[in-house]
């Protein structure tokens, strides 16, 4: 699997056979110029406008909301509910970690998080060989939050997202300094992309360069 960061909350994941998955496009508000992105499957997390922007994404993909399973290609996902906020969704509703099957791995994106998880979704993710984890805090858990569900999750390699880079407009997340500290690899060097294998996946944090946008 082919791993890429575009931005936000987006990833792009491409199988050994060619089949190309899109996490949750974003749209203008974000403040970061989508990428012209091609896709087989699309999945979003929830329905807010940085995470559903399915236009932004060319072809004919089949769409997954909330925690609908699919199959397409070399792909298979399926999700648990969780929360966007600490307050059972009272705030911003329910949010689907997504758990691909990819190559042989097991992929967890935890979308946008707001809270540790039930025991019944720690289980569910638990053991992966890559999760994509929410750290900048405000919209979603922050730095020491990811860190708690990591120790929890036992995730090998654990990638952040939805942190503030140079061009986001949403100024009241944090940066992705403040988790790299948490996780004591605060001078970690940003990878363009991941080439990942069962047996070869990365241990501990790696940071991701987003294709869209400069890191703060």
């Amino acid at each position: 699997m082919k791993l890429e960061y575009i931005g936000h909350a987006c990833f792009r994941m491409t199988a050994q056979d060619g089949t190309c998955a899109i996490t949750d496009p974003y749209d203008g508000g974000v403040g970061i110029a989508m990428l012209p992105l091609t896709a087989d499957l699309i999945t979003m997390s929830h329905e807010h406008h940085d995470h559903n922007c399915e236009d932004m994404v060319k072809g004919q993909p089949l769409i997954v909301h909330g925690d609908q399973p699919a199959a397409v290609g070399g792909i298979e996902t399926r999700a648990v509910l969780s929360f966007h906020d600490d307050a059972q969704g009272a705030k911003r509703g329910a949010n689907a970690i997504r758990i691909f099957a990819i190559d042989g791995l097991k992929v967890v994106h935890m979308g946008d998080q707001g809270c540790m998880p039930s025991e019944d979704v720690i289980s569910a993710i638990t053991g992966a060989d890559v999760m994509m984890i929410p750290v900048g805090g405000y919209y979603t858990i922050d730095a020491k939050g990811a860190q708690a569900i990591i120790q929890r999750a036992k995730p090998r390699c654990v990638i952040p997202m939805h942190f503030l880079t140079q061009n986001g407009h949403y100024s009241v997340i944090g940066d992705q300094h403040a988790f790299l500290t948490c996780m004591g690899v605060p001078n970690a060097s940003a990878q363009q992309a991941l080439t990942l294998l069962p047996g070869s996946v990365p241990e501990g944090v790696v940071l991701m360069q987003p294709q869209a946008d400069a890191l703060r």
